[in-house]
């Protein structure tokens, strides 16, 4: 039986370990916690506990790592993991760039390591279903996808999620968005990316992104943290629609087509719907793959490389506004001057400062 141990334990290390406790292959050995340590003990008297990371990477015992650490830190300790020769499942998104995905993969091949971003919409069992129903051509072509994760959470300065560099929604759920449309709408090109992003408190709160392909596919993401709404995946072909809430974890579809009645299918979880992930990992070791069929470290590359895209999309609009923003503010500095009688420097010099107020407010 493989024995795991757990970086990071907040809210979905516990999720996992509820999970995993229904698994024949493997069992929770240790934790690790820089914060709760104390607390974890008397918590779980049967597990080793440590109060630092490396601790538990240096421990011969741990087969498999699962790093559920802030965002920030998932290169980190993936990397270390990878070093101490552990098998590593990394919460998504698996790093903050493209490069550090692609040593991190390079770093899985050189160990002879397992190495799997954790995106457990790819072993939902009714996600199956939908590829099938996909190649088996009963939506016809497709021509848009669509998909939409949303929730409200109040403003907490100390969480992760609203860390400049870290936070924000696209960080933080996108990688099912984006993996959703890699299943669906797959072997072609982005052409460019149409978008609306709503800033606060200096992160992307609620994003609207359209993925235009060069064959005329669209694919179309929202995400908020301010917000809620429904999350769900519609695939729009030419001979039907398929609609599945809640898309990255779905138990029940809809097939409207215009010709016949509508098909309603429906699959459970197994346990829940972390557990066919977990198992995934336990299989893929058995055989001595590094690397899901399912899930690839190509995939996750690519996750990287478009998650990368639109923020660099997002850091564009951004300076845009804060150039307006100046733009327009020389122009007020102008009419100030005139109306006021005041020198032109000094009316120049209030319209900047400004126009660079509003930009930075439309930034925030």
């Amino acid at each position: 039986m493989y024995r795991w141990g757990i970086i990071g334990t907040g809210g979905i290390a516990k999720r996992m370990m509820a999970s995993l406790s229904h698994s024949q292959l493997g069992k929770i050995y240790a934790l690790s916690s820089l914060t709760h340590a104390n607390v974890l003990k008397e918590t779980y008297p049967d597990l080793v506990v440590y109060d630092d990371y490396m601790k538990l990477l240096e421990d011969t015992q741990v087969d498999i790592v699962y790093v559920a650490t802030q965002h920030a830190d998932h290169y980190k300790w993936a990397k270390e993991a990878l070093l101490h020769h552990k098998h590593v499942l990394c919460e998504k998104p698996m790093t903050l760039s493209v490069e550090e995905t692609k040593e991190l993969v390079a770093l899985s091949k050189q160990e002879g390591v397992f190495l799997m971003e954790a995106l457990k919409t790819r072993f939902i069992p009714l996600v199956s279903d939908i590829k099938n129903i996909i190649s088996e051509g009963k939506l016809g072509t497709i021509k848009r996808v669509e998909t939409c994760f949303a929730y409200d959470t109040p403003y907490n300065p100390d969480k992760y999620l609203f860390k400049e560099g870290q936070g924000g929604i696209l960080y933080d759920c996108g990688s099912y968005n984006i993996a959703t449309l890699l299943d669906y709408i797959s072997c072609r090109e982005i052409v460019n990316f149409k978008m609306e992003v709503e800033w606060s408190h200096h992160i992307d709160a609620h994003d609207k992104i359209q993925v235009n392909y060069n064959d005329g596919t669209e694919g179309y993401i929202e995400l908020a943290l301010n917000k809620n709404m429904s999350r769900e995946l519609t695939i729009y072909g030419d001979e039907g629609t398929l609609i599945a809430d809640v898309f990255y974890r779905p138990t029940k579809l809809i097939i409207k087509s215009p010709r016949e009645k509508d098909v309603v299918i429906e699959k459970s979880y197994i346990h829940d719907d972390f557990f066919t992930e977990l198992e995934e990992v336990h299989h893929c070791i058995e055989k001595g793959l590094i690397e899901s069929p399912r899930m690839t470290h190509t995939d996750s590359v690519m996750i990287a490389q478009i998650m990368e895209a639109i923020h660099n999309e997002f850091d564009d609009k951004r300076e845009t506004c804060l150039t307006l923003g100046m733009i327009s503010g020389m122009a007020v500095g102008l009419a100030i001057s005139e109306c006021a009688h005041i020198n032109l420097g000094l009316g120049l010099s209030i319209g900047m400062l400004l126009g660079m107020i509003a930009g930075q407010q439309i930034k925030r």
